[in-house]
């Protein structure tokens, strides 16, 4: 099935002109941190972090990563958010906490303690944390930015979908939202103003206020799981999973989709990205 729907969706493309695309994305595998080049598919080795595994991705500003880890700290276990420069490669613990995310503009640091997702807001000389949500010890916080000021959050993968406002220090639950799409792999896609979420055999384009603006052009999204948006280039990363017939052993791929004309080109035949990621220009 793989095969065959790489082949319907690259023979798809072949009538157009290739588009070029550009940028970094960094992802973890395992206790590494990798970095893709969009340019060609070639994959480096950044950072090894020994017996620390790498679980999510965010930029942080614009020379560093966040990076939201797991492994031991003085011989337990731990969660703990991470700093990573680009320039010369240092690694260094910000806080304890995981689901760490960044918004720029207002300078905030979004992060989970383990019973409540925060907000600390750096400021100008003082810093100011605000607790957004208390949840059940050790759930499954979402965290996704819609705007500077703004975000979405859920608990637990079925959980509803609210916003925040980082500005305002309010929060607003969005029913209708909640009702179409979980944030598990949902993107935010600022050209459009909506969420893409997978709903009923399809990748679709949802409105904060529930409204469903269009879908992906996928024969068959099952495999698919939508990664990064690339909003200077108004498209997609996808990775695409599927079990070997011989082996059964799980094979990926990664795929780009161009918003612009529905088109979608295979960047690497065999390469994993886990769940998480986050995108630089250069």
């Amino acid at each position: 099935m793989s095969l065959l729907l790489g082949l319907l969706l690259v023979s798809g493309c072949e009538s157009e002109e290739e588009r070029e695309y550009w940028g970094f994305l960094y992802f973890g595998a395992g206790t590494y941190l990798g970095q893709l080049d969009l340019r060609d598919g070639s994959v480096a080795v950044l950072a090894n972090l020994g017996d620390t595994e790498i679980e999510e991705l965010d930029l942080f500003g614009d020379e560093q990563l966040l990076l939201s880890v797991f492994g031991p700290v003085n011989r337990k276990d731990a969660y703990r958010l991470m700093q990573y420069e680009f320039g010369n490669g240092g690694l260094g613990t910000l806080i304890n906490g995981r689901h760490g995310r960044y918004l720029p503009v207002p300078d905030a640091l979004i992060y989970d303690d383990g019973a409540h997702v925060n907000v600390r807001l750096y400021g100008d000389s003082t810093m100011e944390e605000l607790s957004v949500v208390q949840h059940r010890f050790g759930a499954t916080a979402r965290v996704l930015q819609v705007s500077d000021t703004r975000f979405l959050y859920s608990i637990d993968p079925d959980g509803a979908i609210s916003s925040f406002d980082v500005e305002l220090k309010v929060s607003q639950p969005l029913a209708e939202l909640s009702g179409q799409c979980g944030l598990d792999g949902a993107l935010w896609i600022a050209s459009r103003a909506a969420l893409l979420c997978k709903r009923q055999g399809e990748y679709v384009f949802v409105e904060l206020d529930g409204r469903i603006l269009g879908n992906l052009e996928i024969p068959d999204v099952a495999p698919f799981r939508a990664l990064a948006y690339l909003a200077d280039q108004d498209a997609l990363v996808l990775t695409e999973s599927w079990k070997t017939l011989v082996s059964g052993s799980t094979k990926h791929a990664v795929w780009i989709y161009d918003l612009k004309n529905d088109g979608m080109v295979r960047l690497a035949r065999n390469q994993h990205l886990g769940l998480s990621v986050a995108y630089r220009r250069n």
